[in-house]
């Protein structure tokens, strides 16, 4: 078997047969990468060595690690560790590079087991799926096998965990002795699997496809290599992000790291999801961040931990932008900016009658920003209290939920999440007992609700919410950099990272 060097990335392929899985391998198409060959999910094991072998000929044998994980380690093989052995000999005959066994098998055996593998590399892992491990006390045992690289694979409950992970690494990764690699699992855990590279994990593991992830937090290859860049990172790489609930569902990466890409700017803009804003703080002002964006539920309570806000989201009480500049956290709310350019190509704002539909953070931020435009604004929210307090707020009238018989306006908002996937059947208002002009969805995901549809049905003029989260991702991209906005990058990435998503 020929000496290469090892990928940085590799996938991992799952199938139920040899052919699926190499039909997943084909579909990646880059001789950059290596495959983990995840064996225990093939339903029938008949002929392995052969039809391997004759798999990665087919691929002309890519670097490959040979896993066939038992039920005991949170896998899919019944066998024992005999049969699991038999499995993986037969891997390294067909041609694999690696074989990975987990702690758990090597427990159950002496480190013959680990011998038997020849000329194949040796990767023993151990995997925690409920919660952080011990990484000094787990890498002390493990450290003595005769083995060439350790993983250690663990759920990240906390953004602030990473850091321990990123401690770690830069420790140990200057030491002798096997390699290392450590990932956090779940969607906490994203930043672990995007910056490993640059903290001196000796490799990270992606999936092949937006579908196909095989553990929690993959990232598929082609988002890990052309939009997040992990293995071009580096000392001089500023960090960005979106903190948030859901966080690692969000379009605002792929739109961003393609901007910094387009732009040439040595940036990282990372998913930071979270159930404590504390928890990101901690985390954020730790990795130096340049800059972020507040998604759900935190617009409000960042405020609390500027230094500075702009004049009109101190007004709306929320924040969706964030710049550090010398040492000073600033706020914006891009949001407001975002809608009023977005209408003002269609209407005449100035003493045009508007519906907002909602009383939350994004209705607060297109009924600020479109009073002060001299636009009559209209509130109609489930929660009537709500709906008043901001209709005094921005001097605009309460209509009814559910009472748009009769209206007459140039536009409506639709700042609620109805009609957003899963639910993208419903509808916030019946458009045949409204007469509009234009309709205007902020819910991006479908890029087409319902809501859009009847309006489109009806000929009327529609606004999507891609085009708001493409707005109001350019200027928050203009804050941050000096830089004019790749706007049509932007929408085009946006368009492509529903793939990378699982929004649905």
């Amino acid at each position: 078997m020929a000496k290469r060097n090892d990928p940085h990335i590799f996938v991992t392929i799952a199938a139920p047969t040899l052919a699926a899985a190499e039909a997943q391998a084909a579909s990646v198409g880059t001789s950059q990468i290596g495959y983990e060959w995840r064996l225990d999910y093939l339903q029938d094991f008949a002929d392995l060595e052969r039809k391997l072998h004759q798999t990665l000929f087919e691929l002309r044998f890519p670097h490959s690690i040979a896993t066939c994980r038992r039920v005991e380690a949170g896998g899919l093989f019944n066998g024992s560790v005999e049969e699991q052995a038999q499995v993986l000999g037969a891997a390294v005959r067909a041609g694999c590079h690696w074989v990975d066994v987990e702690v758990e098998s090597v427990n159950c055996a002496d480190s013959g087991l680990l011998r038997q593998f020849k000329p194949a590399k040796v990767l023993v892992s151990y995997h925690s799926y409920r919660k952080m491990p011990r990484f000094g006390e787990v890498y002390r045992r493990m450290r003595r096998l005769p083995v060439q690289a350790i993983k250690i694979a663990g759920h990240v409950p906390r953004l602030a965990d990473n850091l321990l992970i990123q401690k770690f690494l830069k420790t140990h990764r200057a030491g002798g002795g096997p390699k290392l690699v450590i990932l956090g699992l779940g969607p906490a855990g994203l930043p672990s699997r995007l910056l490993s590279l640059k903290w001196g994990s000796a490799f990270t593991y992606a999936s092949a496809g937006a579908h196909l992830p095989v553990a929690s937090g993959q990232l598929p290859a082609h988002a890990m290599r052309a939009i997040y860049r992990v293995e071009r990172l580096n000392h001089r790489t500023q960090f960005f992000g979106i903190v948030g609930t859901r966080a690692s569902v969000s379009l605002s990466p792929s739109m961003h790291n393609t901007a910094f890409n387009a732009k040439r700017v040595n940036a990282i803009y990372l998913p930071c999801e979270t159930s404590r804003l504390a928890d990101f703080l901690t985390f954020a002002r730790h990795m130096d961040f340049s800059g972020f964006s507040v998604t759900m539920p935190y617009k409000r309570v960042i405020i609390r931990e500027l230094d500075w806000i702009d004049p009109l989201a101190a007004q709306i009480g929320a924040c969706n932008t964030v710049a550090v500049q010398h040492g000073k956290w600033m706020g914006w709310n891009t949001d407001a900016a975002a809608v009023v350019e977005i209408l003002a190509k269609r209407l005449r704002l100035a003493g045009s009658r508007i519906l907002v539909l909602g009383a939350g953070g994004a209705a607060r931020s297109a009924a600020f920003a479109l009073r002060g435009e001299g636009a009559e604004i209209f509130i109609a929210a489930r929660r009537e209290m709500a709906a008043r307090k901001l209709a005094q707020a921005v001097s605009a009238q309460v209509v009814p939920w559910g009472s748009a018989d009769g209206l007459d306006m140039d536009a409506v908002i639709n700042a609620t999440p109805v009609g957003m996937a899963p639910h993208a059947d419903a509808a916030p208002i019946d458009l045949a007992r409204l007469r509009v002009r234009v309709v205007f969805d902020m819910v991006y995901y479908p890029m087409e609700t319902r809501l859009l549809a009847d309006a489109r049905g009806r000929g009327l003029t529609t606004i999507s919410g891609l085009e708001m989260l493409v707005a109001q991702g350019a200027r928050q991209f203009e804050i941050w950099t000096g830089q004019s906005a790749p706007r049509a990058l932007m929408e085009q990435a946006a368009r492509q990272g529903f793939g990378y998503t699982e929004l649905d």
